[in-house]
């Protein structure tokens, strides 16, 4: 598993264009808190995931254009994910695209699927230029706010800092107590059974 804090630290926008390459929300929303904490710039974290999820999406698009229906055949698990794409793709072709980054588990299957399908390469980059834009700015924004009111609230915590720990401790001693009486119950339960 990658430490994408790590490499957002180290690496910078360059982190949010591999990050958003391969996996996406998870780098997006550390990359908001950095925006928060004044390490990166809003619209250059906008526009490096901008890059980033348009170069994976390109890049299944042609892999469906390419290798066609039998690349997915091969891969039971994906041409499940591809029926159910198609069934979109057909109903919705541009709606799809606007949304495909914001469906979980066939993030990968509509765009070979669009491949696949003949698709109109330049309307699919079009189209995918846009909804990269939209989920990038949805996204950036939703982890701002995430990232402010989790500040807020760090900072009420602060002050009772003290008392939050004497609180967890006697939760646990009693959580701890509870297990040990019960196990305590169960074994004088099976001697008296004896």
């Amino acid at each position: 598993m990658l430490d994408w804090s790590s490499l957002l630290q180290h690496y910078g926008y360059f982190a949010i264009i591999i990050g958003t390459f391969f996996e996406g929300e998870t780098i997006l929303l550390l990359g908001a808190y950095a925006v928060h904490q004044h390490m990166l710039n809003f619209w250059l974290l906008i526009a490096a995931a901008m890059l980033g999820g348009f170069i994976g999406d390109q890049l299944y698009y042609q892999i469906g254009a390419k290798y066609g229906y039998a690349f997915i055949q091969q891969r039971p698990k994906l041409d499940e994910k591809f029926q159910r794409a198609s069934q979109l793709i057909e109903r919705y072709p541009t709606l799809s695209i606007l949304l495909m980054r914001f469906a979980w588990g066939l993030r990968t299957a509509i765009p070979m699927s669009f491949g696949i399908k003949k698709y109109s390469r330049y309307r699919y980059i079009t189209v995918n230029i846009l909804a990269c834009f939209i989920w990038a700015f949805i996204i950036v924004s939703v982890g701002l706010q995430i990232s402010h009111w989790l500040h807020v609230f760090w900072k009420f915590l602060m002050p009772h800092q003290h008392k939050i720990v004497i609180i967890g401790a006697v939760m646990s001693s009693i959580i701890i107590l509870r297990i040990v009486y019960s196990g305590f119950i169960r074994v004088q339960k099976r001697k008296n059974k004896v």
